[in-house]
């Protein structure tokens, strides 16, 4: 979601540059040129001064990708070892990421003829798998070993008997154990997903599909939510934290990907309607630098922290999920544009929900824009056809922005836009596009249009950019709800104070009352509970979520708040 050179900036401070801003753009120009040496040469200039170690990690994987299809194999495999290395310290020695590490870097090893080496890198990326609990990986690595030929063969047999007694060990240990729901201790949110993106190969899966173009396809995927898992975050294994492999326990998994036909797909929604009784659902469309693995996870965090039991869905479009991939996701976006207004048309005729609404965040914002302003132009039904439409930190020229909506207001109910004065990956965005205002920007200069509900949000924003506000933080996630369960106007949120900007009025978000995670539950309670007065909300709160013994200040703030949204 980060725009590729925005997070290399700090936001503590004057800005900063770590590496060259441009570095992306520099090392695709240069493949689009065939010039890897060139290519190569920019990521090795950038590496010493890249200190965040998510970049490292970027700039050491392209390196290797490139050192590797220029035919130095053994070079590549030795900056694989080193990449392996960083996401060991900083995800833990199990994070499932080091398998496709440690797989590609044997590939290296076996091309280069050093046969020995590729069995040891192979015999770590099955461990990981083993130790982690990813028994679908073992499989394409015991394949491999068993096809190494020559003086490394008996150690390969070695690692894969080794493998086996392993395994067996590990059986019997668990053998009777209980497995019973009630002490799993996380809840699984299944999801329904729609895609561009092509299959990598993998069946994990963290790497089922790929950020390369792919056609359409349809599916399911189970997130699984630990019961002390925190609205807006997404727990994961952290060596801060001593945390060594993906725990549902503690941590947000994606635990499957399951492609169907898109009759099936939508045979499940109608089902998920019928059992729940919720003919309601929410598209999301997530931004760039996001691989689908996270936007899976992205999609259950939401659902589950509004306890929301309609239709949570994704559509991912093919984002190459890397900070040095900016102008790849920008010619790929618009094309999924199209596709995803297909996919909306199909949401509305054949999902089974009445209520539909859309999430765009991001660079995703062009792919929604374009999909809804096609839609619109085709749809006749006589309402429309989407709920709430909030466009979150859109990276979009303003200007655009402003004309499409005219075209997209007749097949929408509502639309919101959440912009920040504090988002630094939108400014270096604007730069990049010729100092050209971009939609999610706020302040003074916020957008405005008769069709949108402008909301400042810069006060929000947990994450280094500021950029991810519209969902890690559980007051814009409780504003998201508002729209969702009741549709109200701005001045009836909460929060939500009138302002007068250089375009004409807006609202700027203020969260003192409004941005703790209790009241996030209590109007998910009270959505859960079919409560429509203020009189209602407030007996609900005494006898059910906020009794007297609550602290006093705490219950103060639920009951303003409640006030402003009953009208009370």
């Amino acid at each position: 979601m980060l725009l590729a050179a925005a997070a290399l900036f700090s936001v503590t401070a004057p800005l900063r540059a770590e590496v060259d801003p441009l570095i992306g753009i520099r090392v695709a120009e240069a493949l689009d040129n065939g010039d890897r040496e060139a290519a190569a040469a920019f990521i090795v200039a950038a590496l010493p001064s890249a200190e965040d170690a998510r970049i490292r990690i970027d700039l050491l994987a392209q390196l290797a990708a490139i050192e590797s299809a220029a035919g130095r194999h053994a070079e590549a495999a030795r900056r694989r070892l080193e990449l392996a290395g960083l996401i060991a310290e900083t995800d833990g020695d199990l994070s499932p990421d080091l398998i496709a590490v440690f797989d590609a870097a044997a590939d290296d090893y076996i091309a280069a003829g050093e046969s020995a080496a590729a069995v040891e890198v192979l015999a770590s990326a099955l461990a990981v798998a083993r130790d982690a609990g990813i028994d679908a990986a073992t499989g394409p690595i015991l394949a491999k070993l068993g096809k190494i030929e020559g003086t490394a063969s008996a150690s390969a047999q070695a690692v894969i008997s080794a493998h086996a007694e392993a395994v067996q060990a590990r059986e019997e240990q668990q053998r009777g154990a209980l497995d019973a729901e009630a002490d799993k201790g996380f809840t699984t949110v299944k999801i329904y997903y729609a895609t561009d993106r092509a299959r990598s190969g993998s069946e994990l899966p963290n790497d089922f599909y790929s950020g390369r173009r792919g056609e359409l396809e349809y599916g399911t995927a189970s997130v699984s939510i630990p019961d002390q898992h925190r609205p807006g975050k997404i727990e994961k294994p952290s060596i801060w934290t001593l945390d060594f492999r993906e725990d549902p326990q503690r941590h947000i998994v994606l635990s499957s990907v399951v492609p169907a036909a898109s009759e099936v797909v939508f045979a499940e929604m109608q089902d998920h309607v019928r059992r729940t009784g919720k003919a309601e659902a929410f598209v999301f469309v997530h931004g760039f630098n996001v691989s689908f693995h996270e936007a899976a996870k992205r999609t259950a965090q939401m659902a589950y922290d509004m306890n929301f039991e309609g239709l949570p869905i994704l559509y991912s479009w093919p984002s190459r999920g890397s900070i040095l991939s900016y102008i790849a996701d920008t010619a790929v976006v618009n094309l999924s544009g199209r596709r995803l207004s297909r996919f909306l048309e199909d949401v509305v005729a054949r999902s089974g929900a009445t209520r539909i609404h859309l999430i765009a965040h991001s660079m995703g914002n062009r792919a929604m824009t374009d999909a809804l302003e096609l839609f619109a132009l085709r749809y006749k039904g006589p309402m429309p056809a989407f709920d709430q439409v909030l466009f979150t930190a859109p990276d979009l020229d303003a200007g655009l922005f402003g004309e499409m909506v005219h075209t997209i207001r007749p097949a929408v109910r509502r639309i919101t836009l959440y912009a920040s004065n504090k988002d630094w990956a939108l400014a270096f965005s604007r730069k990049l596009h010729g100092d050209s205002p971009r939609a999610g920007q706020g302040g003074s200069e916020i957008l405005h249009a008769a069709e949108v509900d402008s909301i400042d949000m810069t006060e929000i924003g947990d994450d280094m950019l500021k950029h991810s506000y519209y969902a890690n933080n559980p007051s814009a996630l409780t504003d998201i709800l508002s729209l969702f369960w009741r549709d109200v106007p701005p001045q009836d949120r909460c929060g939500m104070v009138a302002a007068e900007g250089e375009h004409g009025t807006y609202w700027h978000y203020d969260p003192k009352t409004c941005d703790t995670s209790a009241l996030l539950s209590t109007l998910a309670y009270l959505r859960q509970a079919r409560i429509a007065f203020f009189n209602e909300a407030s007996l609900f709160l005494s006898r059910f979520v906020a009794p007297n013994t609550t602290d006093p200040q705490e219950r103060s703030r639920l009951e303003a708040a409640l006030k402003i949204l009953f009208g009370g």
